[in-house]
């Protein structure tokens, strides 16, 4: 209880120093050298993301407040996979499903935050890259969905056991017989538990491309992510509280003006 506390405890104090930091250049800008002026003052970006611990996408909008500070409203979505988990195969000729053999859970996480990117240094005018300092912070909505396996099971039918069919998850696994694979996706929809939390993150952000209208840029960076109710992925792993996770994103969109 303690751990959860202190970490959304720090996550909102450092809300008003994300805000009030980024407040530069806002107005008129036009007693400034050409170089410090800004050209655009919006900035729409697509994301695709790869994790330590899976895949996400998402959407940016930002205001670029001076040519050194963005600000942005983030919102993304990342599935997360435990780290232990491998795929095996049933070895049926009349399934090609694989699973994942102690799985209880799939994790889907829907975020929304803010964040803010600092230049270190610009780029020359015909391109190159430009490096700038990344952190945010948001709000997470883990979406936990049981994970189906197709068994085979033993059934008292007329005083003769059979083995037959039946969709389960692994809580039932000492019924088992075999497993033939992995249910369809629709099996445990009905099923989804909520676990709010909150992330921090931090990293780097390298503009490329030498065009003022097009933003393009490669993030690297880190996430720590908590959630106090805790989520529990493998059936042979304790529940998990917060995760850590490594990140590489690629972005991509528009910079314009808007009065």
């Amino acid at each position: 209880m303690r751990l959860h506390r202190l970490f959304i405890a720090i996550t909102f104090a450092l809300t008003p120093a994300i805000l009030d930091g980024q407040e530069v250049g806002i107005g008129s800008d036009t007693n400034k050298p050409i170089e410090e002026r800004i050209i655009y003052n919006r900035e729409n970006t697509m994301h695709v993301t790869l994790h330590t611990q899976g895949l996400g996408a998402g959407f940016s909008t930002g205001k670029i407040r001076s040519i050194y500070n963005t600000t942005y409203w983030d919102f993304d979505a990342s599935y997360i996979r435990s780290l232990k988990q491998q795929k095996l195969s049933s070895g049926y000729l009349f399934s090609s499903s694989s699973f994942i053999y102690g799985k209880l859970n799939d994790l889907l996480v829907l975020r929304a935050g803010y964040s803010a990117e600092r230049r270190i240094y610009g780029k020359p005018r015909w391109g190159g890259v430009e490096p700038r300092w990344m952190y945010g912070i948001g709000a997470s909505l883990g979406l936990l969905k049981p994970y189906y396996y197709v068994v085979a099971v033993a059934s008292n039918t007329s005083g003769q056991y059979e083995e037959v069919l039946e969709y389960q998850t692994f809580e039932d696994s000492n019924n088992w017989i075999d497993i033939i694979g992995k249910a369809p996706f629709k099996y445990g929809l009905d099923e989804i538990k909520f676990r709010p939390g909150v992330y921090l993150k931090g990293g780097m952000d390298l503009e490329i491309g030498a065009s003022k209208a097009r933003a393009q840029s490669i993030e690297v960076g880190g996430m720590v992510e908590h959630f106090p109710q805790g989520v529990r992925l493998m059936a042979n792993n304790p529940t998990d509280y917060v995760f850590l996770t490594l990140f590489l994103s690629y972005h991509w969109g528009s910079r314009f003006n808007k009065y």
